[in-house]
């Protein structure tokens, strides 16, 4: 989950939820060639789905055994994060050949940076096997697996940067962006250039807060999600100039 702090309150929004907003910012892509683009429904299909290994976790929420706050989807222990990862590269890889693929390939960049940590030997090599078999399945040549992954890496970005009301630029693929108004952790404006959608657009994501505290344990902050009401953040996607950059 994705946790961030305002005036004393933590907002949660479940990592799914961050994957559907990603997949509702693709499908309203208009840049780029998209709306034409052969695979355009795979690649929709796999922003909507890059972190489907999480929803267990999610259902199961823990805290930091040192804070006692919530421990966010950065900070999860590595055999954790190995098993949410196993569970997200194979669930589609059946029926979904080629979404499944673009996943593996995402797993594949988020964890790049240990290729040289021998806790991690075991599970990338299963992952690289992976890949290779579904490019040989689809008949998909990896530059144009390189090519398509680009679409989920940045609605992947786009989507996590509102969810966590980060305030740093960002610039990625070409497209640069940056959250310019947040107002009192209830919505976000965001502004990206070039624009990559039709006009100015709103979507509603799902969140909960909570209070920004030390939890007794996991099953203390299992109570305190339940009891939450269901919000709605309001992400608003505008060209950054007009944004208020």
């Amino acid at each position: 989950m994705i946790v961030a702090r305002h005036h004393g309150r933590l907002r949660v929004v479940t990592q799914s939820d961050h994957a559907h907003l990603a997949g509702a910012i693709l499908a309203l892509w208009r840049d780029d060639g998209l709306p034409e683009h052969p695979r355009r429904q795979a690649l929709i299909f796999a922003a909507r789905e890059h972190d489907n290994g999480w929803r267990e976790a999610d259902a199961a929420p823990r805290i930091d055994p040192e804070s006692g706050r919530p421990c966010d989807f950065a900070h999860l222990p590595d055999d954790v994060r190995r098993e949410i990862w196993e569970r997200g590269v194979t669930r589609h890889a059946q029926t979904q050949p080629y979404p499944a693929l673009l996943i593996v390939e995402h797993a594949l960049n988020l964890h790049r940076s240990h290729r040289d940590d021998p806790a991690w030997q075991e599970v990338l090599s299963a992952w690289r096997e992976l890949r290779a078999t579904l490019l040989e399945e689809t008949g998909a040549a990896p530059a144009t697996v390189r090519e398509d992954y680009r679409f989920i890496d940045l609605s992947d970005l786009i989507s996590l940067v509102a969810a966590g009301g980060w305030r740093r630029a960002f610039r990625r693929h070409g497209r640069r962006g940056k959250v310019v108004v947040e107002r009192r952790g209830d919505g976000a404006v965001l502004g990206l250039d070039p624009f990559p959608l039709a006009g100015s657009t709103t979507f509603h994501l799902p969140c909960r807060w909570i209070d920004d505290r030390p939890y007794a344990g996991d099953g203390d902050l299992a109570l305190a999600l339940a009891r939450a009401r269901w919000q709605e953040l309001a992400v608003r996607l505008a060209p950054l100039d007009a944004a208020g950059a």
